[in-house]
């Protein structure tokens, strides 16, 4: 097969004829142009930066010469004197190559001349084709028609712009006495990256929604408000001690309610967070600094909340283990709350991932948005231009690793490059013990909200960022988005899994983990409610053009507390 690239072969067909006629008329034959020489004006320049270019690259190595032969093929037959009023960028300068590619010559033109002098250039170069501007054309079209009578060689004229009204195409018609054909605007680098973002969201979720047959909206509905009036139990209970909060409308300071349930230091602040909600929830009042139960809640009434959150769960959302955690932690709470117990003791007991598995692999939601994440992280992987490997960074290591793991795994070139990030050693050994060993695959120690040298500056930057929470467990979401949006390459991807609603069940358990922020705003009393308005604007102002809810607010992976997010490095 033939290596030289059409292009180039045609340039050597047109050999001493003229190839490019530029400003102030000067013409560049075939094979002056394949030797480098070209007018000065924007467009020849253009031309012969990408002549020169295809000069290099054989026929397999140029990605553009369907798309060329596509627009000789529109141009039709020769002869072709093609007058380009177009920029000298894109869309001109493809025109411009496909002309030389049928064998025809390009003429230059300027666009911002009044358009009674660019009718009579048209008139003297004699040429038969004409691209301009969809605008231009309008303004060409209303002039005198005496113009139009000198342009007997014109047989065709591109237009580029919006859709244009009948009339205008009738009047160009008529004016011009030649085809006239319109050509959309071409998409902006922006367009184009929002139509990806799209194409790639909708193939994760094509490829995703079996693993939640079975699983609908309601049931999402009816175990989170089961789950939150038992949780909401168990923190009132827990601080019922020493008469504190047992008689209803009694008032009890906050420093009375810390002493008698014995609360650490390290949990006051999420102590003024439980009563925070347990005011907003009706099961607490508060009047001035003294704050009341509003009912009586006895052992046996969380635990009757308990079961039945348990019933709505087990063996339709997910995995006993995972509700049979919450609870243990529940009932754990007073122990929690003094030091006594640790909650990782709690999430890994004896040292065992049985819980941690169970979680980021038993759960509907949790295998959905796996799933998800794998079909994404496949597509852009297939699209990966290279040279180098796909960069994926995840933070919050565990919720997806494993999927992530194998779906990287189907890439045989370019190879990636994923680097596994958790702020706790300690959850981060539990993902490297379920997930284990792959080429490539490394692990690293890593929080995006503390000040420091991080994967950003020592790997970065990345093709894909895979974070959960990373927004939500920022004290300031602004600083969080614009450090994320700084982890990526020009043109990266962000997919993010972000909480809608406060998940009063992290204020039971995860909320006591020791690499917990010391700021959390998840443990703040007076932190506004999660949403994804929140998240949105934030990413937005960190220069995030498009942001895509991968789940809808009624899906139900949205209904039970998180929703993915999907965006785009510009």
């Amino acid at each position: 097969m033939d290596s030289v690239p059409p292009l180039i072969t045609a340039l050597r067909g047109i050999a001493e004829g003229p190839a490019l006629i530029g400003d102030a008329g000067r013409a560049v034959s075939g094979a002056e142009l394949l030797s480098g020489a070209a007018p000065t004006d924007p467009l020849s320049q253009a031309v012969a930066a990408r002549v020169w270019a295809a000069r290099a690259a054989t026929r397999e190595e140029d990605p553009e010469e369907r798309r060329l032969r596509y627009w000789a093929g529109v141009l039709g037959p020769p002869p072709i004197r093609h007058t380009v009023l177009l920029p000298p960028t894109g869309l001109g300068v493809e025109l411009a190559l496909a002309t030389l590619l049928a064998g025809g010559t390009v003429v230059h033109g300027d666009p911002a001349r009044p358009p009674a002098e660019l009718l009579a250039d048209l008139s003297r170069s004699r040429s038969t084709h004409l691209s301009l501007p969809s605008e231009l054309l309008w303004r060409i079209s209303a002039l005198d028609d005496q113009h139009a009578q000198e342009l007997d060689a014109l047989r065709r004229v591109l237009h580029v712009g919006p859709e244009p009204r009948q009339e205008d195409v009738y009047a160009a018609v008529e004016a011009l006495g030649a085809v006239v054909a319109h050509v959309r605007a071409p998409r902006g680098n922006a367009e184009a990256s929002d139509d990806d973002l799209r194409q790639v969201v909708t193939a994760a979720t094509d490829a995703a929604w079996k693993r939640l047959i079975g699983v609908t909206a309601e049931q999402a509905r009816v175990f989170t408000a089961r789950l939150d009036a038992a949780v909401l139990s168990s923190m009132l209970l827990a601080l019922r001690r020493d008469g504190v909060l047992e008689e209803p409308g009694r008032g009890h300071p906050l420093p009375e309610i810390l002493r008698a349930a014995r609360v650490a230091p390290a949990h006051r602040r999420l102590v003024g967070r439980w009563l925070a909600e347990l005011t907003r929830h009706g099961l607490t009042t508060r009047r001035g600094g003294l704050f009341a139960a509003t009912r009586p809640v006895h052992p046996a009434d969380a635990a009757r909340a308990w079961q039945s959150a348990a019933d709505a769960w087990t063996g339709r959302l997910g995995s006993a283990t995972v509700i049979d955690h919450l609870r243990t932690a529940a009932e754990r709470l007073p122990a929690l709350l003094t030091g006594e117990q640790q909650a990782a003791a709690l999430l890994l007991p004896k040292g065992s991932t049985r819980i941690v598995d169970a979680r980021a692999t038993r759960t509907a939601a949790g295998r959905y948005r796996a799933a998800v994440l794998a079909a994404a992280l496949r597509r852009i992987a297939a699209d990966h231009p290279g040279p180098g490997p796909l960069r994926v960074l995840e933070l919050a290591a565990g919720a997806a690793t494993g999927e992530i793991t194998r779906a990287l795994a189907d890439r045989t070139a370019p190879a990636a490059d994923y680097l596994c990030t958790d702020p706790s050693d300690l959850l981060l050994a539990a993902v490297r013990t379920r997930v284990g060993r792959h080429p490539h695959l490394r692990y690293a120690r890593f929080d995006l909200h503390h000040p420091g040298p991080g994967p950003g500056a020592a790997d970065g930057p990345f093709d894909v960022v895979v974070a959960d929470g990373a927004l939500a467990a920022a004290p300031d979401p602004d600083l969080a988005a614009r450090r994320l949006t700084a982890l990526l390459a020009p043109g990266g991807w962000l997919l993010l899994n972000e909480p809608v609603r406060t998940r009063l069940e992290f204020l039971v358990g995860d909320a006591f983990l020791p690499h917990l922020h010391p700021h959390d705003p998840r443990t703040d009393p007076d932190a506004p409610p999660p949403g994804a308005p929140r998240w949105h604007a934030a990413l937005t102002r960190a220069g995030v053009r498009t942001v895509l809810a991968v789940t809808g607010d009624d899906h139900p992976v949205t209904l039970l507390g998180d929703q993915l997010l999907a965006a785009r490095a510009g």
